[in-house]
């Protein structure tokens, strides 16, 4: 009892001083910081929610004044930053006051996977790792769906092993939970249900039936939690959308001639979209200076009324030029792989993440270091997980997504953000497992010294010895 009590005690500390930390990171670099791009779809249309404006197009309504639905991005964030509007906290610095919380909500969670994998004090190292690990608490000063994918994807981990341990239906309904809430934030979640699925399955051939049913419970729980956005997008959109409208824009600007070689090899550029519209019109630019709309050009430009009609021509120009140079996709698809897991020009994007996406520079310092270090560390944990027979199969799953994701749209770090999560659960593990043999060779007791053999007599000397009757009285 006492041990778990410190752990509860140790857990709650470390989830404080996580808050702390990220609360300290948005009023030191990120108070008035100004909205551009994804941070201003996600709070606007946060507001627009508390308003009963439904799911809107936000550039619209802020710079045309007009009610256009949009499925650019998924419904979760938005939703949790309509709560928070709706109880009064409107503006974006209480939207990112209240992203802390989930990030450190999401260390609470990565602390109670590691400990249900390898002990409480595994626990409470992975937790700390995730606290202090920049590469999760940058997300929560930038208004961006991270903040949520993060806590979702610890939950994900935590519930899935619990379903390993104890296949029972209700951790079955849980692990089915937090399956479909990864999914209404991020849409490459999909491929965690049968990743994770088919390995529970087979784990263990004896009890496959019920380990089937369990799973196709889990699937039925996703697809009714994904039914109502799913249906209003076919009814709000002319051409199919089935979880976000942003798809077609995203291949559009990853596959273009300036990502195919030099500098942006791998990467994205902006140039890939504008390069066949037309200029601004005269209204349009005078429009643009009497706006903070940003991207309002490009929004006139592609018809904001029905977003899922720009964006599948968006995604046909994107195939189109996927189809032309299918020699040097593969290349590309590596160099996607190789940045986003930092083996491919690591120095250059720190930059990009500094320039494009406004991370910071020390931060986006101190998290890739730390970044190589976790992986490291990492690959020791799963060693040891395997030869504990501790499931391995949720963490391989991550990475493949991860991998798989940004091979066939872009090379950028926050697209990796499951993966950080999956690796401060794992440095926990690792630490943990390092400690033990460090105990362990130290409690060993020294090898005592080797008693000396006894030496055999010399039988000449006994022979010298005086008799009995010839010793002296």
């Amino acid at each position: 009892m006492k041990n778990r009590l410190n752990f509860w005690y140790g857990i709650a500390a470390i989830t404080i001083a996580a808050l702390a930390v990220r609360v300290t990171w948005v009023f030191v670099a990120r108070r008035d910081f100004e909205l551009q791009g994804d941070d201003f779809f996600y709070h606007w249309q946060g507001r627009a929610l508390a308003d009963g404006l439904g799911f809107i197009n936000p550039f619209a309504w802020r710079g045309l004044d007009e009610l256009y639905p949009s499925a650019a991005h998924l419904p979760l964030y938005s939703s949790f930053l309509g709560a928070v509007s709706f109880v009064g906290g409107t503006s974006p610095l209480t939207h990112r006051l209240a992203s802390c919380v989930l990030g450190a909500g999401a260390v609470l969670v990565v602390g109670l996977t590691a400990r249900r994998i390898a002990g409480d004090r595994a626990g409470l190292l992975g937790a700390g790792i995730a606290a202090a690990y920049p590469m999760l608490w940058i997300n929560d000063g930038m208004l961006i769906s991270e903040s949520m994918y993060a806590l979702v994807i610890a939950g994900i981990l935590l519930t899935a092993y619990r379903l390993w341990d104890e296949p029972s239906w209700t951790n079955t309904i849980v692990f089915g939970v937090a399956l479909g809430l990864g999914l209404l934030t991020r849409p490459e979640a999909i491929l965690l249900g049968p990743l994770i699925g088919v390995p529970f399955i087979l784990a263990r051939r004896p009890e496959w039936r019920p380990r089937l049913a369990k799973i196709a419970v889990a699937g039925a729980i996703v697809v009714a939690m994904l039914a109502p956005w799913l249906v209003r997008n076919a009814v709000k959109f002319s051409e199919p959308v089935y979880l976000t409208s942003g798809g077609g824009s995203v291949l559009q600007v990853a596959n273009c001639d300036s990502t195919y070689t030099g500098q942006f090899l791998g990467y994205w550029d902006i140039n890939c979209t504008t390069a066949d519209r037309p200029p601004a019109t005269e209204e349009q630019e005078q429009l643009l200076e009497d706006s903070e709309v940003p991207g309002l050009v490009y929004l006139l430009a592609q018809d904001p009324s029905d977003e899922s009609i720009p964006d599948a021509e968006a995604r046909e120009q994107g195939l189109d030029y996927i189809r032309d140079h299918l020699t040097r996709a593969p290349v590309v698809a590596l160099a996607r792989v190789g940045r986003v897991w930092g083996f491919y020009r690591p120095l250059e994007g720190i930059d990009y993440d500094v320039f494009f996406e406004r991370r910071g520079r020390l931060p986006s310092e101190w998290g890739t270091g730390m970044y190589y270090v976790l992986l490291a560390l990492g690959v020791y944990a799963l060693v040891v997980m395997r030869r504990r027979k501790k499931p391995i199969s949720p963490m391989i799953a991550i990475a493949i997504m991860v991998t798989f994701t940004v091979a066939t749209s872009i090379g950028i770090t926050r697209y990796r953000v499951s993966a950080d999560v999956a690796l401060t659960v794992l440095g926990g593990v690792a630490l943990d497992a390092i400690w033990r043999w460090i105990t362990a060779r130290r409690q060993t007791p020294a090898t005592p010294e080797p008693e000396p053999e006894p030496v055999a007599p010399n039988r000449s000397a006994l022979l010298r010895l005086p008799r009995r009757r010839d010793r002296p009285a």
